[in-house]
């Protein structure tokens, strides 16, 4: 095989991820999930040849993969709970799941795959960055997309006429609001490479403006173009904590980098005001951002039945406190907890709510092992702005520092993280914060 085939898989794995209606569909979880389960295989027994034919004394794997090894063995721990739930579940229990239960161990496996073939094929810089275009593009594509089947009025979904959220952005997805959680996520990735390859001003006039005409001719400039789209296209999905989670996340963390960055430079700080106040005050008043203002204005607790539905899944979990009710049960476990005050005639296949369900399902020692997964990573994505010296050390912190914080904050009223897509890129984003931290040494 080929060296770079399997990188170039990989590539088409991060840009395809999106596209089959993110992948909600169980053959989506196999397809992608297979893959890089393969690749993963592919890779170590690469290294393996390697290190045999070089005769080498020890089996050298990337620094990051090496750091990053204990947060994998938490993850698969998480994934062992629940296949001890699958095995010893009572026959009339909800963790008897069938099927469903059965497609939670595979989906939680082939995320940790995903995670550890991360942080084994991103080992260069160029790699690294082949990566984060590569994701920009499709986060681009389905921005526009989306945002041109709203003002053209065809209303096309995946190869389909759209059933759901009709005038709203949702791309290639089926709900809006995990569009806007997949954009969140890039455009927190596109703005730390933009802070990784900002461009220092030096020298005389004639020099800095040398400087800057070679920057606007540079890939830079596609780069804050295809960012300005995919604001569009979040702004144009109408979802409320979507674009709440994105402006705010963009604002913490831009305050924490202004804190923590030493060698920051004067157009850092610009990059980052222009960045709001380009995207609010231009973007927004020409796609639409007043709408999203008025439905945020327009929230009521009447109208909504997220609140009980959150509200009664904290009750599923107090009654299976421990191990949960089984991944994958929810559906089936919901309609015993449900309350006559949520009036909605809908199936409820997920809480709106990643943290409920997650403890509800998983129990609260799995919960507190992911909770830890996570804020480990949050916590190498800071120390990367602060201590990394390389500037794309720094941008690839921001950027995980920056997705945690958003799609934190979404998940509290919605189930991205229920999503393949947007569960692969999540688990990208931390891959990439432990590189941030520990990776590129070389």
């Amino acid at each position: 095989m080929p060296v770079n085939l399997p990188f170039y898989l990989y590539l088409s794995l991060l840009f395809c991820l999106p596209l089959p209606f993110a992948a909600v569909y169980p053959w989506g979880w196999g397809l992608f999930g297979g893959l890089a389960v393969v690749l993963l295989a592919i890779e170590l027994l690469a290294k393996v040849e390697l290190h045999v034919k070089s005769g080498s004394p020890t089996f050298i794997l990337p620094v990051a993969f090496v750091k990053g090894a204990p947060l994998l063995l938490i993850l698969l721990a998480v994934q062992v709970l629940v296949v001890l739930q699958y095995v010893f579940a009572d026959a009339d229990s909800f963790t008897a799941g069938g099927f469903d239960a059965y497609r939670s161990v595979l989906e939680g496996f082939s995320l940790c795959a995903f995670f550890a073939l991360t942080l084994l094929v991103l080992d260069k810089r160029k790699r690294i960055e082949q990566a984060i275009w590569v994701v920009i593009l499709a986060a681009g594509f389905q921005a526009l997309y989306g945002s041109l089947m709203v003002m053209s009025g065809l209303e096309l979904g995946f190869f389909s006429d759209k059933w759901t959220y009709i005038g709203k952005a949702t791309g290639t997805f089926i709900n809006r609001n995990h569009l806007a959680g997949y954009l969140e996520m890039t455009l927190a990735l596109g703005i730390g490479f933009l802070l990784a390859s900002n461009t220092r001003y030096h020298g005389d006039w004639q020099q800095k403006l040398r400087q800057f005409i070679e920057m606007l001719l540079s890939p830079k400039v596609i780069m804050r173009l295809t960012l300005a789209i995919m604001v569009i296209g979040l702004v144009m999905s109408r979802s409320r904590m979507g674009n709440t989670a994105f402006f705010a996340s963009l604002m913490i963390t831009g305050g924490l980098a202004l804190l923590l960055m030493k060698n920051k430079s004067r157009s850092t700080t610009i990059l980052l005001s222009s960045l709001l106040i380009i995207d609010i005050a231009i973007v927004g008043t020409f796609f639409g951002v007043d709408k999203v203002a008025e439905r945020l204005q327009g929230s009521s607790i009447e109208k909504e039945s997220r609140d009980e539905v959150s509200r009664d899944t904290f009750n599923m979990w107090l009654e299976n406190p421990i191990l949960g009710t089984g991944a994958g049960s929810y559906k089936y476990a919901y309609p015993s907890y449900k309350s006559d005050d949520v009036t909605s005639t809908l199936l409820y296949d997920y809480a709106h709510n990643d943290y409920l369900q997650f403890l509800a399902e998983f129990g609260v020692i799995a919960f507190l092992l992911l909770a830890f997964a996570v804020l480990l990573v949050f916590y190498w994505s800071l120390q990367a702005m602060r201590l990394r010296r390389r500037p794309l050390n720094q941008g690839l912190g921001f950027a995980a520092c920056m997705a945690i914080i958003a799609i934190m904050i979404h998940s509290t009223v919605d189930f991205n993280l229920q999503i393949p897509a947007n569960a692969f890129m999540f688990v990208f984003m931390l891959a990439l914060g432990c590189i941030a931290r520990w990776g590129l040494k070389r």
